[in-house]
């Protein structure tokens, strides 16, 4: 079967997409929140970024079972907050890490499929730190569901949770090792996925920075 042209533009550049959505949840996302409708618009970007992670899946199949897992998540999450239900928004968020995380791993795969490095690459590559950045906001917010002592804001608990705007911050802060502050993890397990956090992106840009150059020289040189 024979793809559209409009579509056939869309998978060509499926990964400039996806940097894009994400770039959008993480800059746009926190503003909402200031709004009465924002939790509502930045739920409905989180979707949007998580459909366009699962989008550039080659595989049918693989594809169907991803998006299959994404409903899920999101019934899960509509369901903890009619329920109030602390261990359903933590499975939910479980399910919606593990989808991020295999759209971040097909990300880096792609990135690294080519000798040659074109924007499509480099846009791949990017997208996989931005979905770790996100996932990880969204699991923070998990875990405040469950403990409310788990994150501390100038040295107080948090009154209301933590927003998922304010989860995205600081998932950022703490993945780029920036160290604001103002938000402090207070329990071990909260420290602990701060630490890893940290240590996942710094490796990351390490590793990730040091390939594409390799292969950019290594294509400049073959010419």
């Amino acid at each position: 079967m024979r793809r559209s042209p409009a579509l056939q533009q869309i998978t060509r550049h499926r990964y400039a997409i996806l940097f894009c959505v994400l770039l959008a949840t993480i800059a746009v996302g926190p503003l909402l929140e200031a709004l009465d409708f924002g939790r509502v618009a930045v739920e409905a970007l989180l979707t949007f970024s998580l459909i366009a992670a699962v989008f550039p899946i080659g595989v049918m199949e693989k594809r169907r079972t991803m998006l299959a897992i994404v409903g899920t998540a999101l019934l899960m999450r509509g369901l903890a907050s009619h329920l109030d239900s602390a261990a359903v928004s933590a499975l939910g968020a479980v399910l919606w890490g593990a989808v991020a995380v295999v759209a971040a791993f097909g990300a880096i795969r792609y990135s690294l499929s080519s000798v040659r490095v074109d924007a499509e690459h480099l846009y791949a590559a990017l997208s996989a730190y931005l979905l770790i950045g996100v996932c990880w906001g969204v699991v923070y917010v998990a875990v405040v569901r469950v403990d409310p002592l788990a994150m501390l804001h100038g040295g107080t608990p948090l009154p209301d949770g933590l927003s998922m705007g304010d989860a995205i911050y600081f998932s950022f802060v703490t993945l780029a090792t920036l160290g604001y502050g103002d938000f402090t993890p207070a329990t071990p397990v909260m420290r602990g996925l701060s630490v890893f956090e940290a240590i996942i992106g710094q490796l990351y840009l390490a590793i990730m920075v040091a390939r594409l150059v390799s292969l950019r020289v290594s294509d400049q040189s073959s010419r």
